[in-house]
């Protein structure tokens, strides 16, 4: 989204619930892919998952203000956290359903903010409204999108693998 161009139209809490929103919901789906990635390694989940959101809430907050950076970075560390901790505690099977439902919660999210900054923006000039309704940015929701589902279910499909092949070598044995 190009927050950058609109920032000086947005009032403090408006940006600040933006970043919030934004580095919470990022957070918490690289925390969620990072901690299944990383199964039974909590620790370094937990801190690659925590480094990507210090930088995404850095990022995010930096065009707004000095506040909008705190809060970005705070709820991003918090979502990295807790987004590690529950890829790492996900049973095997749920992987999917899992990335596929955080998928689409950002979605969601990103919709709300995207409505949020069209009624902070109508209240302070009628002419002036956010249309992230692009070619550009429709091609890469769409992309991202069957990236994010083709890439879980060929995680899902590999996780699954290694275990039969545990099984049956336990078995063996």
């Amino acid at each position: 989204m190009k927050i950058h161009q609109i920032r000086n139209n947005l009032k403090n809490m408006t940006g600040m619930m933006i970043v919030m929103v934004l580095c919470m919901g990022s957070s918490l789906t690289i925390g969620i892919i990072v901690g299944i990635f990383y199964t039974s390694d909590l620790t370094h989940s937990t801190m690659i998952a925590m480094t990507f959101s210090l930088i995404v809430g850095y990022l995010a907050g930096k065009p707004i203000n000095l506040l909008a950076i705190g809060e970005g970075m705070a709820g991003g560390i918090m979502g990295g956290m807790m987004g590690a901790m529950l890829g790492d505690m996900l049973p095997l099977g749920n992987y999917t359903a899992m990335l596929i439902y955080m998928d689409i919660l950002f979605i969601v999210s990103i919709l709300f903010i995207v409505t949020m900054m069209n009624t902070e923006l109508k209240k302070d000039k009628e002419n002036l409204t956010f249309k992230p309704r692009t070619y550009p940015w429709i091609i890469t929701t769409i992309i991202s999108a069957i990236l994010i589902f083709a890439f879980s279910n060929m995680e899902a499909d590999t996780i699954e693998s290694h275990q039969d092949q545990k099984d049956q070598h336990e078995h063996h044995h």
